[in-house]
């Protein structure tokens, strides 16, 4: 009975969450957080969230992390601009998602052929990246075609979104790529055993991390109207923020689902505009923040650890029978 309650908690809590934080800025706003401008800066946060964060998944599941995705970001929009400029929009995208795989395939190699752990390669990429667009931009804007500017119309980015979305859905849910990432999440030496080829997923996943990263990078060129040396500050931050409020089991495994980082992915967008628009100072705005990731991530791995621990007594139960 005891189990059923966690199960349920843990479905139930990161829509609770999204629902508390509606309501409240709801009244504090005044009505403010429902106006048509104010819902389309919320889907305008939400989309590169949702995009980053579809190929982080294969990352997280696997109870690892790609601390890089911001300044892939940045590094894949500014070099696709350059390219631009030199042969025009058709080699724009594909340039930036060129540029996120490679990325994501060197993090590949790294963690998994040189064990080391995913945390520690991601930094150390997301400081060098960071530091090679500041060099390239020489620290001032970077302007670009017109035809770039026209990804930032919701007529073009909403299907570019959908068609990424769903191939990523696609492949999390119902291809040996998410299933996988998922067993290895579970146990690592388990997928191994069983003959899971798991240095190869590794790679797999950070490159599809890459992939996503490099469109979200296309795709903010556009919404700010050029390259600028700041843009993808802290977006991997907040795409881990929006996996793990979402419910997205920090230690990766069966639990990681797509549709709960949509859940997160709202409920920090809301909860961003809403802090804005109630007139939050920005540090106080980020405390907020912080407090609220903390303790959700504290309660979904109390809720985990108390599934495993009656998962292991039915177990031990069933063989003692």
């Amino acid at each position: 009975m005891k189990k059923n309650v966690f199960q349920r908690a843990e479905y139930i809590l990161p829509f609770a969450g999204l629902l508390v934080i509606v309501i409240a800025f709801s009244i504090t706003t005044r009505g403010t957080l429902w106006t048509s401008d104010n819902l389309l800066a919320i889907l305008s946060t939400i989309i590169p969230l949702i995009l980053g964060g579809c190929g982080m998944i294969f990352v997280v599941a696997q109870g690892g992390c790609d601390l890089s995705v911001g300044s892939a970001s940045a590094i894949a929009g500014t070099l696709a601009a350059i390219v631009c400029q030199n042969l025009g929009f058709a080699a724009y995208i594909p340039t930036a998602i060129l540029i996120g795989a490679l990325i994501g395939l060197f993090n590949g190699v790294i963690v998994s052929h040189f064990k080391v752990q995913s945390i520690m390669v991601t930094l150390a990429m997301l400081i060098a990246l960071r530091a090679l667009v500041v060099y390239i931009t020489n620290g001032s804007v970077i302007y670009v075609p017109e035809q770039v500017l026209d990804l930032n119309n919701y007529s073009i980015k909403i299907p570019v979104f959908l068609v990424a979305v769903l191939i990523m859905y696609f492949l999390f849910e119902y291809t040996k790529v998410g299933y996988f990432s998922k067993s290895i999440g579970e146990n690592e030496m388990a997928a191994k055993y069983t003959g899971i080829p798991v240095n190869k997923y590794k790679i797999i996943a950070f490159i599809l991390s890459g992939i996503m990263a490099g469109l979200v990078g296309s795709l903010n060129v556009g919404r700010i109207g050029g390259v600028d040396p700041t843009m993808g500050n802290f977006f991997e931050l907040e795409v881990m923020i929006a996996l793990f409020v979402g419910g997205v089991p920090v230690t990766g495994g069966s639990g990681s689902k797509i549709y709960r980082l949509f859940i997160g992915a709202i409920t920090v967008s809301v909860l961003e505009n809403g802090l804005t628009l109630s007139k939050v100072d920005a540090g106080s705005a980020e405390l907020i923040e912080g407090i609220i990731l903390i303790a959700v991530i504290s309660l979904t791995l109390f809720i985990r650890d108390k599934l495993i621990q009656k998962q292991e007594i039915m177990k031990t139960e069933h063989n003692a029978n």
